[in-house]
């Protein structure tokens, strides 16, 4: 093996290395972003990114937008959310802003395309001191 080969194959195990702790990072904002909001029942995980302000959580769902929706509806209210905004979009989308006191929430719901059910994210801003929300 080359030295070159053996450069490349170093990077890629401290890539792969990183890759863990950010997505570990990731997983953390997001749960401090989105602490107290609800994903909706027999919604499987997509992805999970953060930046330095915000994190966002994409699922999956086997049921319609419309259920998906009515039931946030109905849950947010119950903890402690206000919805403040509704809005239809192009191709069946639904897109929910809430706060809670301070804290925004913005659930953005899709059809799937080719099959049934519904993908969504849900936005938080990462609170700078969690004491303070």
């Amino acid at each position: 093996m080359s030295r070159v080969s053996h450069v490349l194959v170093v990077l890629a195990l401290i890539a792969a290395c990183d890759r863990p702790s950010e997505q570990a990072r990731a997983r953390t904002a997001a749960g401090r972003a989105l602490s107290g909001a609800l994903a909706y029942p027999r919604s499987s995980p997509v992805s999970v990114t953060a930046g330095e302000e915000a994190a966002q959580l994409s699922l999956t769902s086997p049921d319609s937008v419309a259920m998906v929706a009515a039931w946030f509806r109905r849950a947010l209210p119950l903890n402690g959310w206000v919805i403040q905004r509704e809005a239809a979009g192009a191709a069946g989308s639904v897109t929910l802003y809430a706060q809670k006191g301070v804290r925004p929430l913005w659930i953005t719901l899709r059809p799937n395309v080719g099959a049934a059910g519904t993908t969504y994210t849900m936005i938080g801003e990462i609170p700078a001191d969690s004491t303070k929300r």
